[in-house]
């Protein structure tokens, strides 16, 4: 019963205690199964995140579930993980879209996934901006497969990767606040690949990421305080990069010219016909800020710690035409209809 997990970690700071690996593993597993109530659910949330997950917990938490995961074996394309916030942003723009492209126009692997309308944002996701761009979602995971193997990047929903996962979803919105759901749901590794490019929101939670990486598979791990926890450089200051390996990056931009706030100024089309004009390599004061991304894009693919040089490849594709190409093939093998999750 999780009634015998919450009076271990629901008791206040003076007598809670941890669970162990088992314990978090069981008492998530109930959540998943749907063997509690949406009571012991929020109180079970609540707890966690007063108390807040140690990695073994996290361990636990994420192995339960994987156990039902529906993984994409990737193998021996190796892409890189895109660890991208489920909640979204609502404070920023994304350049992401094109960023990808640009990378993958590079030559780079890349894989990302997600589901929208998550807490505690409640925000835009890049894949609705790409979805907006005509890059349809493929549902399927062979049609997935096939879209990374000819354009280099593909897209799994959550509600397919997990379906009992996405199923919380409806809790969680009326919940409202972030749960360690937010932290395991994108390291959950469902293309099985070894590289991983992770964004978080306080740095105090890089050595968490790097550990719950390691513990699913991930060989690679490179971890960015980006902009709104996201994989976007700051776009007007140094931003650090750190890695499981004996580097780190320090990407500095110049400020971009337009300081433009999503939530007021940009619909969901107005970003997309940004990350569209920033492909076709058309004067947008956003193009250095897609550059840079992709850079690390590649940067996190090669597992190279030569920032310069992936800049020079993220400017060779866009210049020469690749990334755009690259985004045509994806668009050309989007489902034709507007996905409704």
């Amino acid at each position: 019963m999780i009634n015998t997990y919450l009076n271990k970690v629901g008791v206040g700071k003076e007598r809670w205690k941890d669970l162990t690996y088992e314990e978090a593993f069981d008492a998530h597993k109930l959540i998943l199964d749907g063997k509690t109530t949406d009571i012991q659910i929020g109180a079970f949330w609540s707890a966690m995140r007063i108390k807040y997950a140690t990695p073994e917990e996290l361990n636990g938490f994420i192995d339960a579930v994987r156990e039902e995961t529906n993984y994409i074996d990737t193998y021996p394309l190796k892409p890189v993980d895109l660890s991208v916030g489920y909640d979204g942003k609502n404070k920023s723009i994304h350049v992401l879209p094109a960023a990808i492209f640009i990378a993958t126009g590079a030559g780079a692997k890349v894989v990302g996934h997600g589901n929208e309308g998550v807490p505690s944002k409640f925000g835009v996701t890049y894949q609705e901006v790409l979805n907006a761009m005509g890059g349809m979602t493929q549902l399927k995971p062979d049609n997935i497969l096939k879209t990374l193997e000819l354009s280099g990047f593909g897209f799994y929903h959550q509600k397919y990767i997990n379906p009992k996962l996405a199923s919380l979803l409806p809790k969680r919105q009326e919940f409202g606040l972030r749960n360690f759901l937010n932290t395991i749901e994108k390291m959950i590794n469902p293309f099985k690949t070894t590289k991983v490019l992770a964004g978080v929101t306080h740095k105090q939670f890089v050595t968490k990421y790097i550990q719950l990486g390691t513990h699913v598979g991930f060989k690679d791990i490179f971890i960015i305080k980006g902009l709104e926890g996201g994989i976007e450089p700051f776009p007007n200051r140094e931003t650090k990069v750190c890695t499981n390996k004996v580097f780190s990056l320090s990407i500095i931009t110049k400020e971009v010219k337009e300081d433009i706030k999503f939530a007021e100024n940009v619909s969901i089309k107005d970003n997309a016909d940004i990350c569209l004009s920033i492909l076709k390599n058309e004067e947008n004061p956003f193009k250095e800020w897609a550059l840079l991304t992709a850079a690390l894009i590649i940067s996190a693919y090669e597992t190279n710690d030569d920032i310069k040089k992936s800049i020079s490849m993220a400017e060779e594709s866009l210049n020469s035409g690749a990334a755009l190409e690259s985004f045509e093939v994806y668009k050309s093998l989007s489902t034709n209809k507007k996905v409704i999750f």
